[in-house]
């Protein structure tokens, strides 16, 4: 994953978690293990768009949970991401044979998310992370599973085995397939039910 992506999905997830307000980009450069001058430019689109404000004094506060997420989203690109298109077979094989970090996303991270329990719709596509280096030539093709290199504060953060909520969100947004839009908006149920201004969040 880009650089941006990282700084987006960093602060899509505090969001997500209760955390809307930075003190500094130095803070957010910090949690997100990028370069102060990157994350800087990773900010403005943010900021461009109402996602995101620029305090007066000092810092920055999320502003718009949902716009920040559906940036992340709309500028996910897992196609030229993916490493390996291969069966299910074939991923569970990998899985049982090295022992790497990694993490699922997609559908079936959604499910966890979404309670542990799927009552929205067959999984389809698979989307799987890894720390490991995989190349398509040593895996049969198919469409199944898209495996992915994991970022390295992905491997430090998913201790779950499971992508974060807002990496899930945006790889859901970029997966082909009917179940990913059943999933996709049985999340954005989830998370945006009720609107900011009801929750009295707003500043």
């Amino acid at each position: 994953m880009k650089n941006l992506d990282v700084v987006w999905r960093t602060l899509a997830d505090a969001a997500l978690g209760g955390k809307r307000d930075w003190s500094s980009i130095g803070e957010i450069a910090y949690a997100a293990s990028v370069a102060p001058s990157t994350t800087h430019q990773a900010l403005g689109r943010l900021v461009e768009i109402g996602a995101l404000r620029a305090n007066p004094l000092r810092g920055y506060t999320v502003v718009s949970p949902q716009k920040l997420l559906e940036a992340l989203a709309a500028h996910r690109n897992l196609s030229a991401d993916t490493l390996v298109s291969t069966t299910l077979a074939a991923a569970q094989n990998f899985l049982d044979g090295v022992s790497v970090n990694y993490a699922l996303s997609g559908t079936s991270a959604a499910v966890h998310h979404l309670g542990g329990q799927n009552t929205v719709a067959d999984l389809g596509q698979r989307v799987l992370y890894t720390t490991h280096n995989v190349l398509q030539k040593d895996f049969p093709e198919s469409d199944e599973v898209v495996i992915l290199k994991q970022d390295p504060l992905a491997a430090r953060t998913w201790k779950s085995g499971y992508a974060s909520l807002a990496q899930t969100y945006a790889d859901l947004w970029a997966s082909p397939g009917w179940q990913s839009a059943e999933f996709l908006r049985a999340l954005r149920t989830k998370l945006f039910a009720q609107a900011d201004w009801e929750r009295g969040v707003v500043a």
